[in-house]
């Protein structure tokens, strides 16, 4: 209400008091190109809100309708709020959320956790700031596209990096069936965008509402195409193209390492100590007793570790019983869990020998997931590790040797692979074989669509904060590419799946007893649209995104020459 209305009114008797109501009310919302914002409670709440939201939806909780409440929380707050430092209060809230989340998770130091954390925070700010300034002076149905496909981008960017998609939101749907089988056609991206999309029209939607515009039309096309997509998967989920073919019995094997870790930091502390199963990697404790292992590994004199030593021995012993039991079961296809078999450079050929007599004699499929250490001084930088695994088959030669594509930065000092998933072809179906961390990397494991893969065997090394989170973002993998997947884990949940993704059968570490168990899987491959066209979406986002900033360029500049 302008000034001059104001001083009319109050003439009239009653315009203080108009003034004041017509003032309270454009002060609930700030509409598109207006000053005013919302109170102050209310943009806290909302920033509450956002904030719970992040961590019910991080890899901790991953509850799926919390993905869908935060950027909704922090879109309204970003564009009706405008108190004192708005978006220094939005980066705080996006900061103290994700170290909240990344507790125990994160996989390092908590130094380096609230660095990477600062850095994400940052991304997430700008895209919420070049939001604000595309849709200040528009409300047109277009503008709600630039959040969403904003998202994707500097998911997709990300992805690229170290942490692969990590920090996809499209991660803590897993739970949601019908909506997750969308991945088959647009990968993570998909799912990412409507989440971000929702949040975009739901915000567009009461601002026009507020402005007396009209918005059904634009809830229709969003609630049109999302119903479409949970239709299909719902056809997808309850279809089974694999009808006809026969199922084969898998099994998975772990032996903690804990005696041995134990084993060893005795014998160079000289104390006593007892891991919890539980115990976070980035833990003190569980780096203190980590130190312990940098003599054995520079130095592995026997005569200095006879206890260590004659606990390997025992994992090894264990690795293979355990097997046996299985087998006896009859299981044709088990898998170690990463790095399991713990062994000098040295000794390698001796265990491998073992497996290979054991595979022959039991005419089954060993996975013999190795942690290879090469002894000597250990510097910085220095990849002393081969994290690799061993495909051995029924007649006794190895298969195929895979080492570990990703090795995880900062925390694994293992040589890279050659980035090849291989293949080969069994009785059972094309059988592939990766390293648990290179499930994170869409693009890499597209190769399974490539080489029509039936079957990936991925041993893994997970820690209670992030399971079963972990073992949910590699069966998406295996829906991205209509592949079967079975993953034998250490400190988190083991699991098989099929190509929908529906599981199958599955073990969690954390439950009292030996770590080995079988389930039944339908091997098998089925095309899919992502795993041909691969990232079309992340880089249609990247056109969206470009297209409407240059577009919103244009116009600012064509208004300032006018």
């Amino acid at each position: 209400m302008s000034s001059t209305s104001c001083i009319e009114s109050t003439r009239q008797g009653w315009g203080t008091h108009l003034c004041f109501k017509n003032k309270m009310k454009q002060d609930s919302f700030s509409l598109p190109g207006s000053a005013n914002s919302a109170p102050r409670s209310l943009g806290l709440l909302a920033l509450l809100i956002g904030m719970t939201s992040l961590v019910f939806s991080s890899p901790r909780f991953a509850i799926p309708l919390f993905a869908w409440i935060g950027p909704l929380a922090f879109l309204w707050y970003s564009r009706h709020c405008s108190v004192k430092r708005k978006w220094l209060w939005i980066y705080a809230a996006l900061v103290v959320s994700g170290i909240v989340s990344a507790y125990e998770v994160f996989p390092m130091p908590m130094l380096i956790a609230v660095l990477f954390v600062l850095i994400g925070s940052a991304k997430t700010l700008l895209v919420f700031i070049l939001d604000r300034w595309l849709t200040k002076k528009k409300d047109g149905f277009i503008t709600t596209l630039f959040f969403p496909a904003a998202i994707v981008v500097v998911e997709f960017i990300d992805s690229m990096g170290g942490g692969g998609v990590w920090g996809s939101i499209a991660n803590s749907q897993f739970g949601f069936s019908w909506f997750i089988q969308l991945v088959s056609i647009t990968g993570l991206w998909g799912i990412s965008f409507m989440v971000g999309w929702f949040a975009s029209v739901v915000v567009w939607a009461i601002e026009r509402n507020q402005n007396k515009s009209s918005y059904k039309k634009g809830l229709l096309i969003y609630g049109g195409i999302f119903l479409l997509i949970l239709v299909y998967g719902f056809l997808r989920l309850n279809e089974d193209r694999l009808s006809d073919r026969n199922s084969v019995k898998i099994a998975g094997v772990t032996v903690p390492s804990f005696n041995f870790l134990e084993t060893v930091y005795g014998e160079v502390e000289k104390k006593t100590v007892a891991i919890n199963p539980r115990v976070s990697v980035s833990s003190p404790e569980l780096q203190k007793i980590n130190q312990a292992l940098i003599p054995f590994i520079e130095q592995p004199d026997p005569l200095r570790f006879p206890k260590t030593m004659a606990a390997l021995d025992k994992l090894y012993d264990s690795l293979f019983i355990l097997s046996q039991r299985v087998a006896d079961r009859g299981a044709k296809i088990i898998s170690w869990s990463e790095g399991n078999g713990f062994v000098l450079m040295s000794k390698q050929d001796s265990l491998i020998e073992r497996g290979k007599f054991f595979a022959r004699e039991n005419k089954v499929y060993l996975l013999m997931a190795l942690a290879v250490i090469e002894p000597g001084k250990i510097t910085a930088g220095k990849k002393f590790i081969e994290n690799k695994a061993i495909l051995v088959g029924p007649d006794g030669n190895m298969a195929n040797v895979f080492h570990k594509n990703r090795p995880v930065p900062i925390v694994e000092n293992s040589l890279p692979g050659d980035q090849l998933v291989p293949v080969i072809t069994t009785e059972y179906g094309k059988i592939s074989t990766s390293i648990c961390y290179d499930a994170d990397f869409p693009q890499l494991m597209r190769q399974l669509n490539k080489n029509k893969s039936d079957l990936l065997l991925l041993p893994s090394g997970d820690w209670y904060a992030i399971s079963p989170y972990h073992s949910h973002m590699a069966v998406i993998r295996g829906i991205e590419n209509g592949t079967a997947v079975f993953r034998q884990v250490s400190g988190g949940l083991s699991l098989a799946s099929d190509y929908r993704g529906k599981i199958t059968g599955s073990f969690d570490f954390f439950e009292k007893g030996d770590k080995c168990w079988m389930t039944s899987i339908k091997t098998g491959h089925v095309p899919t649209i992502y795993g041909m066209l691969g990232d079309v979406l992340a880089y249609f986002s990247i056109l969206i995104t470009l297209g409407l900033l240059l577009r919103n360029i244009q116009i600012v500049s064509y208004r300032k020459r006018k």
